[in-house]
């Protein structure tokens, strides 16, 4: 060949060899790549088969040759599991650095996945945008159900701050206002063509919020997703383990469940109703011999996602490890044999708080000192992780909403404090008091939507129907059930058939609601505002409607209003012979957060905590909540555990 010929063909071939190039760097750029293995995924010999539920033995390592894997301890280890209650219909766990899947149940079935949708709509949004990107907030996104985010029409916000009250407020707005921006049905479309390329087969998005029943997914598809991100687009998964974000108008606050549990590193959570409570969480756990391994949770379709993910967490700690074949025989292992066996409770643990008042002199020095992020009031009480249901008295309403009505004292506090408070732990609100009227009707029925969207129980109120019957959580197999009467009014905001309201004491159905509540439950609680503020010693009316609801049922009376601490009564009903029978009475709490500096009483509270149990036996302990200056619980005084007797 001659030097000519020879110098055009090296120049034909690096022109083709560039031109290969540039297409797989376009394919490379426009196609997602996930560097991560999900051959696990599939079921091989090393699966034990259990009905509909499969659970790895020993999973497939990522690298053939390694030695390194997941085990059971032993042979108990692995029937552990068939002991161990999970209620999602659906679940899987894994490491997401080798794929390898420990745990799994109906993994191919699609559900579902509510407002999981969100880390997929994060995801495309960090695809498409930049850090520059802003855009305006339009009344087509504010139309979108649901308020958190607090936008305002015509708002100029950047995109990338729109993930914070994405995935800590789980904003449908904001996935409303990140969709138009980038194009409408175009980024939906985007969505399901990331779904495709991450080879998620059973994954179809409608909407950007999850509101949608079209989005659905499997627990195998959306673990694909979670490990793509936390290998490609960390800083989502970041996101999502803050207590709180702050841009230059808005504090947003995280409603993560699981935000204070040891090793969180990140995850997303939904709920409506098709697709019941759902849950992508990642978690650090020390299942080596030094070190930890990431491991994910995903749950579909479950009744109480809080739970079923402490119990696997559990598990695992207990009965899984990773490491070599002669691990097994190793110290480190022998000390987690000797970790208590993990079994459903037959018992609940309750906490009972006093009055939330979050407006007024509470909302200045939220502002002033805390840089209106509600989220730092909260941040000493860890305590309140403790108990499986935490109860607390709404002292007036959370909203935008609504009309001043010219009381004496009118609260209405900043919405955000919703998200706040269902980060710090509370699972539900009675609505029944006598500042809950301040506003009127329309600030009320806002107040309860924000509760509801943040997934906050209420009871006390609401429609008729509502509020003359129970609140009922289940946990640990125990029903336990919520009302709350207000015996201070307003008689304004009284519930009737046709309009919602507060349920008032004076009620001319009072014992039959509650008669007819107990009915449905294991143990009732009735709630009551009532009483004389500041005394200290409950007056002859609320030892009345106490002892009544007892009669007629209930467990437990747990009373509000005077703004201090009272006494507290163990009673028996008539045809009570035993502990098992006998009803606890807490008069007051006092207040929980409130603005009263004036005394001493008057700046804690109570922090009731109580166990009880399936038969009937409780115990309670009394702590006490002190306030700091700026009205933030500072303190928590243990109070010592009683067991409650019966008394004749």
């Amino acid at each position: 060949m001659q030097p000519e010929e020879l110098f055009k063909l090296k120049k034909v071939l690096f022109v083709c060899i560039t031109l290969l190039a540039v297409a797989f760097l376009v394919s490379t750029h426009t196609k997602y790549d996930p560097q991560f293995s999900f051959e696990s995924l599939e079921v091989n010999k090393n699966i034990t088969q259990l009905k509909d539920l499969t659970i790895a033995s020993v999973a497939t390592p990522l690298t053939k040759n390694s030695e390194t894997k997941y085990f059971y301890f032993n042979k108990a280890s692995r029937d552990a599991f068939k002991k161990i209650k999970i209620s999602a219909e659906s679940f899987i766990v894994g490491d997401l650095n080798t794929g390898e899947i420990i745990m799994i149940k109906n993994q191919n079935k699609a559900y579902p996945i509510a407002s999981v949708s969100k880390l997929m709509t994060a995801l495309v949004t960090k695809e498409l945008g930049k850090e520059t990107d802003a855009t305006i907030v339009s009344s087509r996104a504010l139309a979108t159900y649901g308020e958190n985010g607090n936008f305002k029409l015509g708002e100029k916000i950047k995109t990338y701050d729109l993930l914070y009250p994405l995935l800590l407020e789980s904003s449908n707005d904001a996935a409303a206002v990140l969709a138009e921006y980038y194009g409408g049905n175009a980024f939906i479309q985007k969505m399901n063509d990331v779904a495709k390329n991450l080879n998620m087969s059973s994954t179809a998005f409608g909407d950007p919020s999850g509101l949608s029943i079209k989005n659905q997914s499997t627990v195998g598809d959306l673990f694909k997703l979670t490990g793509y991100i936390r290998q490609n687009k960390q800083d989502i998964l970041n996101i999502t383990t803050k207590r709180s974000y702050t841009n230059k108008k808005h504090t947003w606050f995280s409603t993560n469940q699981f935000l204070h549990e040891d090793g969180y590193i990140g995850g997303k959570s939904g709920y409506t109703d098709p697709a019941k409570q759902t849950v992508v969480s990642t978690f650090s756990l020390p299942l080596t011999q030094s070190g930890t391994r990431p491991i994910a949770i995903v749950l579909l379709q479950s009744k109480d996602r809080q739970k079923d993910v402490l119990t696997i967490i559990k598990y695992l700690k207990k009965n899984i490890y990773y490491g070599g074949a002669k691990d097994a025989k190793a110290n480190w292992i022998k000390e987690k044999l000797n970790i208590a066996d993990i079994a459903e409770p037959d018992f609940v643990t309750l906490a009972f708080a006093g009055d939330i008042m979050l407006d007024r002199g509470v909302r200045y020095s939220v502002n002033k000192n805390f840089g209106g992020d509600y989220s730092d009031l909260f941040k000493k009480l860890k305590i309140l992780k403790n108990s499986d249901i935490v109860f607390a008295n709404l002292e007036g309403t959370a909203s935008d909403k609504g009309r001043d009505l010219g009381n004496l004292y009118s609260f209405r506090m900043d919405p955000e404090v919703i998200p706040a408070l269902r980060g710090a732990g509370i699972s539900i609100v009675s609505m029944a008091n006598n500042h809950i009227g301040d506003w009127g009707r329309v600030a009320y029925i806002d107040t309860i939507a924000r509760l509801k969207e943040n997934e906050i129980a209420y009871t006390g109120g609401g429609t008729l129907l509502e509020a003359e019957n129970p609140t009922i959580i289940e946990k640990h197999g125990i029903k336990v059930g919520y009302l709350g009467f207000s015996d201070i009014g307003p008689n304004s905001m009284a519930v009737t058939e046709d309009a919602v309201g507060l349920l008032l004491a004076n009620n001319p159905n009072f014992d039959t609601i509650i008669s007819n509540a107990a009915k449905q439950v294991d143990h009732l609680v009735v709630s009551f505002h009532w009483g004389n503020e500041y005394k200290t010693k409950h007056n002859a009316r609320q030892e009345t409607l106490a002892h009544r609801a007892i009669d007629d049922g209930a467990k437990l009376v747990i009373g509000h209003h005077p703004h201090v601490v009272q006494d507290t009564e163990v009673y028996s009903p008539k045809s009570c012979t035993q502990s098992s029978c006998v009803g606890f009475i807490a008069y007051s709490l006092g207040n929980f957060i409130f603005d009263q500096k004036f005394s001493v009483p008057t700046m804690q509270g109570m922090l009731l905590e109580i166990t009880l149990n399936k038969n009937g036996t409780m115990t309670t302990k009394k702590n006490t909540i002190k306030l700091n200056k700026v009205f933030q619980p500072d303190k928590v005084i243990l109070g010592k555990e009683e067991e409650v007797k019966f008394q004749k």
